[in-house]
This record gives structure tokens, C-alpha cells and sequence, in this order.
């Protein structure tokens, strides 16, 4: 969540500490002591609700598009450009290495039989959890500093958007839904050039000598506008079948500043409190069944914890080395242990992995006892993350 010094309320709690985490446990304790038949009818009800195909989608979705489209309205394209050489090593790490770690862990455990299984299930290890991921790094008080937190942001939607990617290639049926992605790269040109490149000055020449100079302002101010797009943007993905999370996200990255911050003003309050309603159907996982608790679950917090940490850290480390050293991301600014303190936070898979997982599970692709086995793995990633970053 952005900074802002007239907060109040729960939105005020959220940055000490992030209130999605009690709400996240709630939702743990009624679904798996329901499901244990310790509540009676409470745990029925609650387990038949958030199964309800509507109030999932609607929940879980909307949870985490609401909150998507604030933290694009937050991160403006020359934080990006600025954060560069470092955030887009740390990504790319941060992506590739859990993934081929999971992999390989699953493949050295079943062989051949759960490579596929281990495929579709890595994009979960490739997801970054948002709120919880904020919410460990502003856990480190030694070396915490802003320029941390807006890299990793960066970071995080970069994750998770290649994860959408690599999602949509591992699920597609045929080839229309890479046709879809690249539709969707002209979208998002498109917006940046009605966002932020903003004008372009046409000369009048007289032979060699420029006689008078015209500029043009093609930018789009209107924020009906800019959230109009965000709306049709993510009926695009859906309905191409491709994850709609980040639908409302992308286009405002590139909206001009005005914009942004008014999106950020008036949707803070909604988004947390959506975010928490998305806590409560993320959280209904039966963490008590003996079916859930394996190999598997050991494999995805390796792979997505190990993996993440490892990536973002080394390939920060490889980034940082190739941006300017007196910059806010280059050595003399940007320490070791920010750096350190920025993979472990991260490495939160959390309820993103969860969704990634669901996904893959709905489609047949998982066994619905080694991905429950998966969800946990990917949800222990969190307290790993908190610890280590309190220790630092």
C-alpha cells in the first residue's frame, strides 16, 4: 500500500502489519476444523460457501484484481526503467530457478510419472504473494528502505505476470491463446503511448530551416477512460481463457500520474477490504487432513521458497552489478543485505501459488491429493519468509 500520512483505521493497521495474515487464519481454522467436523454446521456452511462457483470466483478474483489494479496505479514505468538492470535479473531468477528446482526435485522423487504433474504445478512456484510479500520486507528494520519496497513490487507483478504466461502456455488448448498474449502486448504499447509518451512536436520547415513548431498532446487524462480499459482489458483475458488478475493492473501502469493517484485515493479502502474477503476463500485449505501433508509438500516449499530466494538473490546480485553504482539500485545504494532481505520477502508464494495451482487442478492436470500437498508447501513459504526476515 502506498504511504500515506492521513490513513486511518484498519487501512493505518495494515501497514504495521498486514492485516490479510488473521483473516487468512481465520479462514485455515473454520475450513479444516469444519472439514474435521469439530464445528458442526458452521463448518459445513463455511465450506460449502466458498466452494459456491460464484462466490469463489467473485471473491478470489475481484480480491486480487482490486488490488492488482492499485498496485499498478502505485508503480510508474520509470520506477521500472530506473530499477532495470536489478529488478529484471532478480525476476527472471526468481521465475526460472524455483521453477526448474521444483521440477527437478518432483522428477528425482516420481521420475517420469510426475514430471508432468511437476510442470503444471511449478507455476506456483513462480508467483510472488503481493501483501504478504510487503508485508516481510517492512518486517526487516535494520535495512529496510523505500527503494526496496518499489523494486519489489516491481518484481512482484513481473512474477506473477510471467507466471500468467507461462500458465496460458502450459494450459493452452491450440495456439489462440498465445494469439490472445500478443494482442495484449499491442494493448499495453498502445497505452503507453496515449499514457506517458504523451505529445509529439511536428515541425514546419522552410528548406533547411525550421520555420515553426507545432506539439501535439495525445495523452489520455480521463480516468473513466483509463478504468474502462483496465475493465475490458481483463474481459479480454478472460475471455481468452488467460488469467484475468493482472487485467486491470497493466494498462495502469502506464496511465499518466494524475491518473494513477487518483486510482490510488479512491481505491484503497476497497481494495483492502476485498483483499480480505479474498483471504477468507484463499485460506479454505484443510491443513488437518492427512492427505494433505507429503512429499509433495516438502518438494514446493523447497522449490518455491529455495528457488525464489536463490533466484531473486543471485540474479539481483548479476543486475546490480550492471546498473549505475551511485543510482538508488546500484551497489553503494542498494546493500546486500536489502538485497537479501528483498529475495526472502520475495519468496512468498502464499495465495497467489494457490490460485496457479487451483487452475491446473481444475483442468485435470493435478491430482487433487498432490495439490492440496502443493497448496500447503506453497503457504508455508509465508512464515519461512517472516522468520528469516525478522532474524536479519
Amino acid at each position: 500500500m502506498s504511504a500515506n500520512t492521513n490513513a486511518k483505521g484498519i487501512i493505518s493497521w495494515d501497514k504495521k502489519f498486514p492485516i490479510i495474515i488473521p483473516f487468512f487464519l481465520i479462514a485455515l481454522f473454520l475450513y479444516s476444523m469444519g472439514h474435521a467436523g469439530f464445528l458442526g454446521h458452521m463448518g459445513e456452511e463455511y465450506a460449502h460457501f466458498v466452494h459456491e462457483p460464484n462466490v469463489h470466483y467473485i471473491l478470489m478474483l475481484a480480491g486480487l484484481w482490486f488490488f492488482f489494479l492499485r498496485l499498478g496505479a502505485e508503480i510508474e514505468i520509470s520506477d521500472v526503467i530506473s530499477a532495470g538492470p536489478l529488478v529484471i535479473a532478480a525476476t527472471l531468477g526468481g521465475v526460472f530457478v524455483p521453477m526448474f528446482l521444483t521440477t527437478s526435485l518432483v522428477y528425482f522423487i516420481g521420475g517420469v510419472t510426475t514430471l508432468a504433474i511437476a510442470l503444471y504445478a511449478s507455476a506456483g512456484s513462480m508467483a510472488t504473494d503481493v501483501p504478504m510479500a510487503l508485508g516481510s520486507a517492512r518486517s526487516v528494520q535494520k535495512s529496510v528502505v523505500a527503494v526496496m519496497l518499489t523494486a519489489l513490487m516491481i518484481l512482484a507483478v513481473g512474477d506473477d505476470l510471467i507466471g500468467v504466461i507461462a500458465m496460458t502456455g502450459l494450459f493452452a488448448e491450440g495456439f489462440d491463446q498465445f494469439d490472445a498474449l500478443a494482442i495484449e502486448a499491442v494493448i499495453l504499447l498502445g497505452c503507453w503511448i496515449v499514457g506517458k509518451r504523451g505529445d509529439v512536436a511536428v515541425k514546419e520547415m522552410d528548406g533547411d530551416r525550421e520555420v515553426n513548431r507545432k506539439i501535439i498532446d495525445f495523452t489520455f487524462e480521463s480516468p473513466v477512460f483509463w478504468i474502462a480499459l483496465a475493465v475490458l482489458n481483463t474481459y479480454y483475458l478472460g475471455r481468452n481463457g488467460i488469467e484475468p488478475i493482472l487485467g486491470g493492473c497493466l494498462p495502469l501502469i502506464f496511465a499518466p500520474s494524475a491518473v494513477k493517484h487518483l486510482v490510488a485515493e479512491k481505491t484503497e479502502s476497497l481494495a483492502l477490504w476485498l483483499l480480505l474477503a479474498f483471504a477468507l476463500v484463499a485460506g479454505a485449505v484443510d491443513v488437518l487432513s492427512p492427505e494433505a501433508w507429503g512429499i509433495f509438500t516438502l518438494l514446493a516449499l523447497i522449490g518455491g521458497f529455495g528457488g525464489k530466494v536463490l533466484g531473486i538473490g543471485v540474479g539481483g546480485y548479476i543486475g546490480r552489478r550492471y546498473a549505475s553504482p551511485d543510482g538508488e539500485y546500484g551497489v553503494r545504494n542498494f546493500s546486500n543485505q536489502s538485497l537479501i532481505g528483498m529475495a526472502i520477502a520475495g519468496a512468498c508464494n502464499g495465495t497467489v501459488a494457490i490460485i496457479f495451482v487451483s487452475v491446473a487442478e481444475s483442468k485435470g492436470l493435478i491430482p487433487l491429493e498432490l495439490g492440496a500437498q502443493m497448496k500447503i508447501g506453497f503457504l508455508l513459504t509465508v512464515p519461512a519468509s517472516y522468520l528469516l526476515n525478522k532474524l536479519l
